[in-house]
C-alpha cells in the first residue's frame, strides 16, 4: 500500500495558514479470488480452478503475470508438486468475452494478461493430482495463485484448499 499526505493553504489579505495535515493509504484497485470446482480430491482426479480478478479503478491494468504454485512443498532438497497444469485446458474470459489464450506453461505461468477498468477476467483452468498428493486421512492441498506486474503496489494472492477424499481407491488386475 502507497501512502499520501494532503493539505490545503488559506491565502488571505496579509497572511495565510495551513490545514491539518491528512495522511491516507492507497488501496489496491485490483481483487483476486481463487475457487475450486470441487472440495475434495483422490489419486488421478483432475481439478478445476476458477481465478477472478476485478479491477475496481479507473484505468485498465495491464501486462499482469500471473503464478500458481500448484501446491509445490518441499521434500529433502527439492520441491514436488501435488498438482500439475494441463496444457490446453486455460480459458481467459474479459468481461465474460473468450479471448485468445495467452501462453501458459508449467508449473503455471500466464503473462500479459490485462484487466480493464471497472472490468474482470475470469481464468479457467485444469490441474491433474499427481503422486506426490497426499492422500492420507486429513490431508490436503493448498494452492496459491500470486498476480504481479501491471503497476500494482504489492503482489495479490489467493488460495484454494482441496481436502483429500476419505473413500478407497482400490483397482484389482
Amino acid at each position: 500500500m502507497a501512502q499520501f499526505t494532503n493539505f490545503a493553504t488559506l491565502t488571505y489579505t496579509g497572511g495565510a495558514t495551513n490545514s491539518n495535515t491528512v495522511t491516507g493509504e492507497l488501496l489496491e484497485t485490483l481483487t483476486l479470488t481463487k475457487t475450486a470446482a470441487s472440495s475434495r480430491y483422490t489419486a488421478r482426479d483432475n481439478v478445476t480452478y476458477v481465478l477472478s480478478l476485478v479491477n475496481g479503478g479507473t484505468a485498465p491494468l495491464t501486462e499482469l503475470a500471473l503464478t500458481d504454485d500448484l501446491g509445490g512443498y518441499a521434500f529433502g532438497t527439492d520441491t514436488v508438486y501435488p498438482l500439475t497444469f494441463k496444457e490446453g485446458t486455460l480459458r481467459v474470459y474479459v468481461n465474460g468475452v473468450l479471448q485468445t489464450t495467452p501462453t501458459a506453461g508449467p508449473p503455471l505461468t500466464v503473462t500479459g494478461l490485462t484487466v480493464p477498468a471497472g472490468g474482470n477476467a475470469l481464468l479457467v483452468y485444469e490441474a491433474a493430482v499427481t503422486r506426490y498428493a497426499p492422500l492420507d486421512q486429513e490431508a490436503a492441498i493448498t494452492n496459491t495463485a500470486t498476480v504481479t506486474g501491471g503497476g500494482l503496489a504489492a503482489s495479490l494472492t489467493a488460495q484454494a484448499t482441496l481436502a483429500a477424499a476419505q473413500r478407497a481407491d482400490l483397482t484389482v488386475s
